[in-house]
C-alpha cells in the first residue's frame, strides 16, 4: 500500500513552483490595504472616499488573483493548496469589500484581512523554498 502516512505528505508540489510574482503582487496588496485603513480610520475626512479606495484594492486583489492563476498553471500545486489560495484570497478580498459599508468596525476588517493575508504570504514563500528544502534533504 502506498499511501502517505498522516503529515508525511499532504500535497504534491512541483518541483518548478514559483510564486514570486504573486508574492510582489500580494506585499503590495497587504501594504496598499494596510495604509488605506489606517488613514480611514484616522483621518474621518477620507472616509468619504471609501468607495474609491475599496474599489482601488479590489483591483489589486484582483491582480494577486490572476498572478496565482498563471503561476498555478506552471507549477501545478495541487487541489488542497489552491482551495488554501483561493480561500485566503476571497477572505481578504470580503474584508476590503466591508470598508465600504457604512458604520463598518475599521479595526475588525482589518484585522480579518491580515488574518488571511499574511499567512498566504508566508504559505507563498514555501512554496519556493520547498524545493531547495528537498534537494537539502
Amino acid at each position: 500500500m502506498s499511501g502517505c502516512n498522516p503529515n508525511a505528505c499532504s500535497a504534491t508540489i512541483d518541483q518548478n513552483m514559483r510564486t514570486l510574482q504573486t508574492q510582489v503582487k500580494l506585499r503590495r496588496l497587504i501594504r496598499s490595504t494596510s495604509e488605506a485603513m489606517t488613514r480611514l480610520r484616522w483621518e474621518p475626512s477620507e472616509r468619504a472616499m471609501a468607495g474609491s479606495i475599496v474599489d482601488r484594492l479590489l483591483e489589486l486583489a484582483a491582480e494577486v488573483r490572476e498572478s496565482w492563476a498563471q503561476e498555478a498553471l506552471a507549477g501545478r500545486p495541487g487541489e488542497p493548496l489552491s482551495a488554501f489560495v483561493a480561500e485566503s484570497l476571497r477572505s481578504s478580498e470580503l474584508a476590503i469589500a466591508g470598508v465600504a459599508q457604512e458604520g463598518s468596525d475599521l479595526g475588525l476588517l482589518r484585522q480579518d484581512f491580515e488574518r488571511a493575508a499574511l499567512p498566504l504570504e508566508m504559505f507563498l514563500r514555501g512554496l519556493d523554498a520547498e524545493p531547495a528544502l528537498q534537494r537539502s534533504a
